[in-house]
């Protein structure tokens, strides 16, 4: 038995807009997203993961810290609006492009400083002026930590070698690819903190084959088999998900979001459990090898037998 050492840190997308595939809540409700946020407090939960691109989510989260008066008192981490530099076509240079966009985000959490900026377009992390402004803001102490969210296997490999604080990659039991490189290693080596986030692959992971849609269909045999998997196990589908990404991810920090009060409680009791290794041992040999375009949600429409 293995047992987890992973910190749990709470995603806010679902906050901010209707997400996920398996959501059947729709965007909760100010109310309900305040329950949601102080139940992850009571939880030990610390760390709370939101961007421009979530819609309301910022407000929202900022709206609870003040009500709360936690600005300070909890760790956030912001990305960068995606493709940011378009907005500015007059040649406004990139550190005031990031002081300004950074800016939008604190005033929208009424916060002075955040722990963590990302920037929301990965190959933004190349652009030396860009990066230059990130660090800058770093000076400035609007930001303690800079970094990149990436989607793919050379992006994370890079920004580990980029001087950056922090890299968020995807991680769960259908996306292993990390762990065919040596991107942990290189992060560690580099005093990268590493956030491994989308753990039940926007739902998917909790869905029966049956409710795949049309676009997705090819993926039921994989996810049929997923289900077998923790039925073995004696797990649910949240369950088996979640062991295997706290178990076998090599990622400080687990990022990942719900819908529900209710939701944040199970997966919360997931974490201070075991986790079987004979479960990451099934799960890695059943999907090591899965096709590109059955892992990258920006691929579904595009997946090949």
């Amino acid at each position: 038995m293995t047992t987890q050492r992973n910190n749990l840190v709470l995603g806010t997308v679902q906050l901010g807009m209707k997400y996920g595939l398996h959501n059947t809540h729709g965007q909760p409700t100010t109310e309900e997203s305040f329950s949601i946020l102080d139940a992850a407090v009571a939880a030990g939960i610390d760390t709370f993961d939101t961007a421009w691109a979530y819609g309301t989510a910022e407000d929202v989260l900022g709206a609870w810290l003040r009500t709360r008066s936690l600005a300070g008192k909890v760790r956030i981490i912001s990305k960068m609006k995606p493709h940011a530099l378009n907005d500015y076509p007059d040649g406004t240079k990139a550190a005031e492009v990031v002081r300004m966009e950074l800016g939008k985000s604190l005033a929208r959490l009424g916060m002075e400083s955040l722990d963590g900026y990302l920037f929301h377009s990965p190959h933004y992390i190349y652009l030396k002026h860009i990066v230059e402004g990130m660090q800058k803001a770093k000076e400035a102490g609007l930001v303690k930590n800079i970094g990149v969210s990436t989607y793919d296997e050379a992006e994370a490999l890079q920004a580990v070698e980029l001087g950056v604080d922090y890299v968020q990659v995807p991680y769960n039991a259908f996306d292993q690819r990390l762990d065919a490189t040596d991107f942990f290693e290189s992060a560690k080596k580099n005093k990268v903190t590493v956030f491994a986030r989308s753990p039940f692959l926007q739902g998917l992971l909790l869905m029966q084959p049956s409710e795949l849609p049309e676009h997705l269909a090819q993926l039921r045999p994989h996810l049929e088999r997923f289900i077998a998997i923790a039925a073995r196990h004696n797990l649910t589908q949240t369950e088996a998900a979640m062991r295997f990404v706290l178990s076998a991810c090599r990622a400080e920090n687990i990022v990942f979001g719900v819908d529900t009060t209710a939701q944040l409680t199970e997966d919360v009791a997931i974490e201070t459990t075991s986790a079987d290794n004979g479960l990451v041992a099934e799960m890695r040999e059943a999907f090591r090898g899965l096709n590109r375009g059955a892992i990258n949600p920006s691929l579904w429409g595009k997946i090949k037998k």
